[in-house]
């Protein structure tokens, strides 16, 4: 099992998670920014081991799931994933570009599913009729901003490496 630095680690980053969706609600909506840093504890907990990185997604959406359930679907779908997915593919891959090109297209890949399974329309009347145009449509700003995150993710995660020494087990 980990050891209790790791355990207490993670706690601290599902709070952080969830904390930060729940922001605008109790700060009020100028710190809406604070929504779209969710991610980041997760990516952080992905690096140290996938299984936790799981955890905390989830753990996070729960929590966040109490508050506000559109702001839970919201961290599954978008900060929340692109944390995970970015920090598993950093351990394949080492290109920033390759790394957020697949994380954008998982997400549109992700937002497609809920437009389709839940019937929660993303986008009302400007948006492309069909999926592949809408696809096309916000891949590069989507990528662009996948990859703004993975640089604030790597950032973030060296602070926690070089300030706290973690033995995975």
């Amino acid at each position: 099992m980990f050891n209790k630095r790791i355990v207490i680690l993670c706690s601290v980053l599902v709070t952080l998670a969830a904390a930060s969706q729940a922001a605008p609600k109790v700060l009020g909506n100028a710190f809406a920014f604070a929504v779209l840093l969710g991610g980041i504890p997760v990516y952080m907990a992905v690096r140290i081991s996938f299984f936790l990185g799981v955890v905390v997604y989830l753990t996070a959406a729960f929590l966040s799931s109490s508050g506000n359930m559109a702001e839970a679907l919201f961290f599954l779908c978008t900060s929340g994933i692109i944390g995970l997915f970015s920090g598993t593919m950093k351990k394949f891959f080492y290109n920033p570009i390759v790394i957020s090109a697949s994380s954008a297209l998982f997400v549109i890949l992700m937002l497609s599913g809920v437009e389709c399974l839940l019937g929660v329309s993303l986008f009302h009347d400007p948006a492309p009729e069909s999926y592949i145009e809408w696809a096309v449509v916000l891949f590069p700003p989507l990528c662009l901003y996948c990859l703004l995150y993975l640089k604030l993710c790597i950032l973030a995660d060296n602070l926690l490496h070089r300030n706290i020494e973690l033995n995975i087990y």
